[in-house]
């Protein structure tokens, strides 16, 4: 894991909390992260209003781009 915990907190149902509630930016959990890397993530982590790296190709794009 890259900060060394889950991107959400999950209650008794992680289903429903993947689908209310979004994920707890990377650098609220770790600031030690780097900005560019953390921008990214919170991205591929982004689903609402849809999900922003359509393909593992685009993602992996972003992240050799950083």
């Amino acid at each position: 894991m890259l900060i060394g915990s889950v991107p959400r907190n999950f209650t008794e149902d992680p289903w429903l909390d993947v689908l209310q509630n979004n994920p707890i930016p990377i650098l609220q959990r770790n600031g030690n992260i780097p900005i560019k890397l953390a921008g990214v993530v919170d991205l591929a982590l982004t689903e609402k209003p849809q999900i922003y790296f359509q393909s593992a190709e685009k993602f992996k794009k972003a992240l050799i781009d950083i």
